[in-house]
C-alpha cells in the first residue's frame, strides 16, 4: 500500500475505524450524499430525448449501463455546484475528480457506479496497471474519497462513501479481462454504506439466500422489490426466511 495512504502500517482490522475517521472529517456528509443522489437519480429518469412528437422520454429506452452512470455523475456533479457554487464543481481537467473540492483537492471525490444485478462495483483493467500512459501527469489520481451507487434498471439499490486506494483495484486475471474489481476487505471496512428507505425499492433477488426459483416463486405472489417482500400478508410459510434475510440486509435488525 502506497504510503501517502491513511491506511498505511494499519493492520486490516483498523480500517473501518480509518474509514470512519475520514467520513467524519470530510466536508460532504452522508445524508447530504445520500438527497443528491436520489434526487439526480430522480431527474435523470425524467429526462426526455428530442421535442414535441419525435421527443422520447429516457424510461422508454434500452439504456447501456455506463451512459446512465454517465448521466448521473454529471447530474451530482451540476447538483453540488448548484448548493455550493464556491465550493464545489465538476471536473474540467483529466487529472480531476470526478467533484472537486476547491480549497482542498483532498476532499475531491470519484463516482463510481454499476448497473448489474449486486453489490460489487467495478473499474477499468487500467485502473491497477502502472505505466498506463507515458505521461503520468495526465493520469487521474485513483486513490481518494469515492462515492459508489449499484443499480438495477431504474432503482438505485445501494450508495456507499468512503476511501479506495489505487492498490485495492484487482485486474482480472484473464489477458483479455477488461475489469478490475476489489476485495471483500473494501467492502467491509472501506466503503461504509448508506442506508435509507430507498434501499426497499431492490429487487428482491439481491437478498441473499434468495435464488432464482425462490425469486420466481415470490414473483408469482406479487412479490418483486424488498419493501413487498416485508409487507407481504399471505399465509404462505415459505415467506418467513426470506423476510428475515432481508431483514438482515438491510441492517433492520
Amino acid at each position: 500500500m502506497n504510503k501517502n495512504s491513511p491506511y498505511h502500517g494499519l493492520e486490516e482490522t483498523q480500517y473501518k475505524k480509518k474509514t470512519e475517521e475520514l467520513i467524519k472529517e470530510h466536508p460532504l456528509k452522508l445524508c447530504e450524499i445520500k438527497n443528491i443522489a436520489l434526487f439526480c437519480w430522480d431527474i435523470l429518469w425524467k429526462t426526455r430525448i428530442g421535442e414535441n412528437k419525435s421527443g422520447i422520454n429516457l424510461k422508454e429506452l434500452d439504456v447501456p449501463a455506463t451512459v446512465v452512470g454517465y448521466f448521473f455523475e454529471k447530474l451530482f456533479a451540476k447538483e453540488l455546484n448548484t448548493k455550493y457554487p464556491d465550493k464545489w464543481r465538476g471536473c474540467i481537467a483529466k487529472d480531476e475528480k470526478d467533484l472537486v473540492y476547491n480549497s482542498n483537492p483532498y476532499y475531491s471525490i470519484e463516482i463510481k457506479t454499476s448497473g448489474q444485478l449486486g453489490t460489487k462495483i467495478y473499474g477499468n483493467r487500467s485502473f491497477n496497471q502502472q505505466g498506463a500512459k507515458k505521461d503520468d501527469s495526465e493520469r487521474k489520481d485513483k486513490s481518494g474519497f469515492y462515492i459508489t451507487v449499484n443499480f438495477f434498471n431504474q432503482t438505485i439499490t445501494l450508495i456507499r462513501f468512503g476511501w479506495i486506494d489505487f492498490s485495492d483495484w484487482q485486474p482480472q486475471k484473464s489477458p483479455t479481462g477488461q475489469m478490475a474489481g476489489l476485495p471483500d476487505y473494501v467492502y467491509s471496512f472501506k466503503l461504509i454504506e448508506i442506508q435509507g428507505k430507498y434501499r426497499l425499492e431492490s429487487p428482491i433477488r439481491l437478498v441473499p439466500g434468495i435464488g432464482d426459483k425462490t425469486a420466481k416463486k415470490l414473483n408469482s405472489l406479487g412479490v418483486n422489490s424488498i419493501k413487498e417482500l416485508l409487507s407481504y400478508n399471505g399465509n404462505d410459510k415459505n415467506i418467513i426466511k426470506p423476510c428475515k434475510n432481508a431483514k438482515s440486509f438491510l441492517n433492520l435488525e
